[in-house]
């Protein structure tokens, strides 16, 4: 069935089931002026389902259910006749209204008592008592002359006990009998450590990446993104950061001429040969197009770089604070003894619903939301496998050019090894 075969069926379909849901509305019970009276037993259903805050005013139509529930079901009282609301007339086609009880007045709030007052004569009070102690020792003070505490005068505060101190004070008294007992202090607990929990200690430091490291290189045309993967020595590869690729050319597919605009895609590998620290774009390396399975195919073509300026014609542009970054690590590992970085060069993130989508084998590509490559599913399959192998072991296959595809691991005597210069 061609494309167009496909539209005209779906508007087909549409059109009947819009013709379908017109009828279905025209001809539901109760819709429309050919609908059939409700019987008794559903007008007694309809009224008795609603409660009785919900019994609101019905419109009256041919056809209509009857008006108002029976008074048994109310369960407010009826209001007298002057509090009751006005019921509109009959030319407004409302038969009847619902009556609430009238609401309670609200509770009269509890008035806020006001603190006490303070004395006028409070320094008066002071200055008296003052000069009274100076006279009369304190333990001779008759109680007669201790002037009294005016009655609306506030007493401070207690100071409420600390939870850590102790309850039972400590105590020495010296000196003579009769003579002042010396101040008790109360003495603080000291809090009770535990020791932490083991998971609380990291056991392994983190991985700390710096110049030098291995790196591998993973870029993704449609999603336009550069990945720049580093490892240690006896480690995995972990994704250092992602970048976002300014520029790349052509459309999604391999390149396969010189002069087609098209960005490569692939199993390359860059060595120090490949380095051009003073490109005309900022900072450049050579990706290494043709591979030795480029030229099995006959392919034909180069100078393919990732580079800055953020301006491509067939190479991948990145902008030049982002190739700064990649292309000091790479030199770096190139430097500290790793012969050859991998650029892997894909489509897209390579899953089988991303293949289908792209290559006419969903659905997705009669609606427009996919491509149109179905000669490229056989070249992109065999481009899963060695993305597969990475995603499972983390570890970049080695890959070799065996005429019509790419083997991984290992070769026959006919293949050849993806190297770099």
């Amino acid at each position: 069935m061609t494309p167009r075969q496909t539209h005209l069926a779906l508007a087909a379909i549409a059109v009947a089931a819009l013709a379908g849901g017109v009828a279905i509305l025209r001809y539901m019970p109760g819709v429309g002026d050919r609908s059939p009276a409700p019987s008794e037993a559903a007008r007694k259903i309809w009224s008795g389902a609603l409660p009785t805050g919900m019994r609101v005013a019905t419109r009256t139509q041919p056809g209509a259910f009857p008006p108002a529930p029976p008074p048994a079901l109310m369960i407010a009282p009826p209001l007298p006749v002057a509090a009751m609301p006005q019921t509109p007339s009959a030319g407004d086609g409302v038969e009847g209204s619902v009556s609430f009880p009238v609401a309670p007045p609200p509770a009269a709030e509890k008035a806020t008592p006001l603190p006490p007052s303070r004395p006028a004569n409070l320094a008066a009070l002071a200055e008296q008592f003052a000069q009274t102690a100076a006279a009369t020792p304190a333990e001779q003070t008759p109680a007669a002359e201790v002037p009294a505490a005016a009655p609306n005068a506030p007493l401070p505060p207690t100071r409420p006990q600390e939870p850590s101190a102790r309850a039972a004070l400590e105590a020495t008294p010296t000196g003579p009998a009769g003579s002042a007992q010396p101040t008790q202090a109360a003495r603080a607990v000291e809090p009770t450590l535990r020791p932490a929990p083991d998971e609380a200690f990291q056991q392994e430091a983190p991985i700390r990446y710096g110049m030098g490291d291995q790196v591998f290189v993973r870029i993704f045309k449609q999603e336009g993104q550069l990945e720049l993967w580093l490892r240690k020595s006896n480690a995995r590869f972990t994704l250092y950061k992602t970048f976002p690729i300014c520029k790349w050319s052509g459309r999604l597919g391999p390149k396969v001429k010189e002069a087609d605009y098209q960005s490569p895609e692939g199993f390359y590998s860059v060595s120090a040969k490949q380095l051009h620290p003073n490109s005309n774009y900022h900072r450049a390396f050579n990706v290494g197009y043709p591979n030795a399975f480029d030229r099995q195919n006959g392919r034909t073509g180069g100078l393919v770089m990732v580079h800055g300026a953020c301006k491509s014609v067939g190479c991948f542009a990145m902008t030049d604070r982002g190739i700064e970054e990649i292309y000091a690590f790479v030199e770096a590992a190139l430097r500290a003894g790793q012969k050859e970085v991998q650029v892997h060069i894909f489509p897209f993130r390579l899953t089988e619903q991303a293949i289908a989508r792209e290559t006419g084998g969903s659905w997705l590509a009669f609606v427009g939301a996919g491509g149109n490559y179905e000669h490229w599913a056989a070249f992109w399959r065999n481009l899963k496998e060695g993305y597969d192998l990475f995603e499972q072991t983390g570890e970049p296959p080695v890959a070799f050019a065996c005429g019509d595809h790419y083997a991984f691991g290992a070769g026959d005597a006919a293949c050849r090894r993806i190297a770099g210069w």
